[in-house]
């Protein structure tokens, strides 16, 4: 700002100083409003945000935990009455030659396996006594639970037979100690300690024993619960953890028979929780019961009638009424869709044989996120994949 001095030697701004001020005076006033606005703006982006990740979460809350129970899966349609796998099997687990080996690169009859999304899985190593986790692509596996040494120690198993998991812990049914073993999942130590959930009483046909149970069951819905195949019982069990309790589900304890009623060695099961039932390949009867639970006395044969030989495992495909079950002693395995008096073979060829074609007494079947197809080649010693090639839709 320019200032003069009068004759009286007081000081006064010039005209051009007042204009000058008030000029500097507008442009201070324009950067505080400009600097306002700003402010205003950042309020408004920050509100917007903080909005946004609200309603993510929320999402997240309410539609995330079904897509999380659901997996991947549901992203890919299956229409099983025409999806195709590739009939030649590759090699996940084992020896490709179908040799047993005691050698962590081999198996030796292996009777169950777990498969994650991603095509990593536990094998529960049944003349081994020890069970491994095979990652894709692996050339050996990394025992997780048994040592490889018979025996019924805390750390040991005797013929391991079934396997599920609830959260980070798996379920072993150990065959021949007549008990079921909970195994840390993710421990650091190679053979851990288990704990005894079932079988504390020793074998028997009582409610709160068994005799070799040779299939398990965690439903999603209903963690808590752990389903059996008690199959020297000829029954099916279903434990609760929260109360440590056991009730029958379906057939009569200790004695077999031929009635829709009745089971002969049932071997393995499948549960559809969308409706509750239970589907029970009944293998000395050579047929598939399927069981309301909610109703004690229903029962119906959905496949057989001639057409099986001792079948040792069932599944069911997404919508919940079709059926994949391995037809052991006919060395193949069948797609049985809902309604049909027959199934159409997807893998093997009848005859017993260890090339890719070829299963041996097959025993368990499961899938992976991608619905490849994934067979327990239990006298071959090996695991094979057969790949979906086609989902048929």
């Amino acid at each position: 700002m320019i200032w003069i001095r009068d004759r009286a030697d007081q000081i006064h701004p010039t005209l051009d100083s007042l204009r000058y001020t008030y000029s500097q005076h507008q442009q201070r006033v324009a950067i505080q409003q400009d600097l306002y606005q700003h402010r205003t703006n950042w309020k408004v982006i920050g509100s917007f945000i903080s909005f946004t990740i609200f309603v993510m979460l929320l999402f997240t809350t309410v539609v995330g935990i079904p897509i999380i129970l659901t997996e991947v899966r549901n992203s890919i349609h299956l229409c099983t009455a025409t999806a195709m796998w590739n009939p030649r099997g590759v090699t996940v687990a084992g020896l490709a030659s179908g040799l047993p080996s005691t050698s962590l690169a081999g198996l030796q009859f292996p009777h169950d396996i777990y498969v994650y999304g991603n095509g990593t899985i536990l094998v529960a190593d049944y003349n081994n006594n020890r069970i491994t986790k095979w990652d894709p692509n692996a050339t050996a596996g990394i025992l997780i639970a048994g040592t490889g040494s018979y025996g019924s120690s805390n750390t040991l198993l005797a013929k391991p037979a079934a396997l599920a998991i609830r959260d980070k812990q798996l379920y072993v049914s150990d065959l021949e100690n007549y008990r079921i073993q909970i195994f840390p999942l993710h421990s650091n130590v190679s053979s851990p300690e288990a704990v005894t959930v079932i079988g504390r009483y020793g074998q028997g046909s009582d409610i709160n024993q068994i005799d070799q149970v040779t299939n398990l069951i965690v439903p999603t819905l209903y963690p808590s619960l752990l389903y059996m195949a008690d199959s020297k019982n000829h029954r099916i069990l279903v434990w609760d953890a929260e109360t440590d309790t056991t009730k029958l589900v379906a057939g009569e304890s200790g004695t077999f028979g031929f009635n829709p009623m009745q089971l002969y060695n049932p071997i393995g099961i499948a549960l559809d929780e969308k409706t509750n039932s239970l589907y029970i390949a009944d293998t000395f009867n050579n047929r598939v019961q399927k069981y309301d639970i909610n109703e004690r006395n229903s029962s119906m044969t959905v496949a057989g009638w001639g057409h099986l030989n001792h079948p040792y495992a069932v599944q069911l495909d997404p919508s919940g009424t079709n059926m994949f079950i391995a037809d052991t002693f006919n060395h193949r395995i069948l797609v049985w869709t809902n309604g049909t008096r027959q199934g159409r073979v997807i893998a093997g060829d009848n005859t017993p044989g260890n090339n890719a074609f070829q299963l041996n007494n097959p025993t368990q079947i499961r899938f992976d996120s991608n619905y490849n197809l994934y067979v327990v080649d239990t006298n071959n010693s090996r695991i094979q994949r057969f790949d979906l090639i086609s989902n048929g839709c």
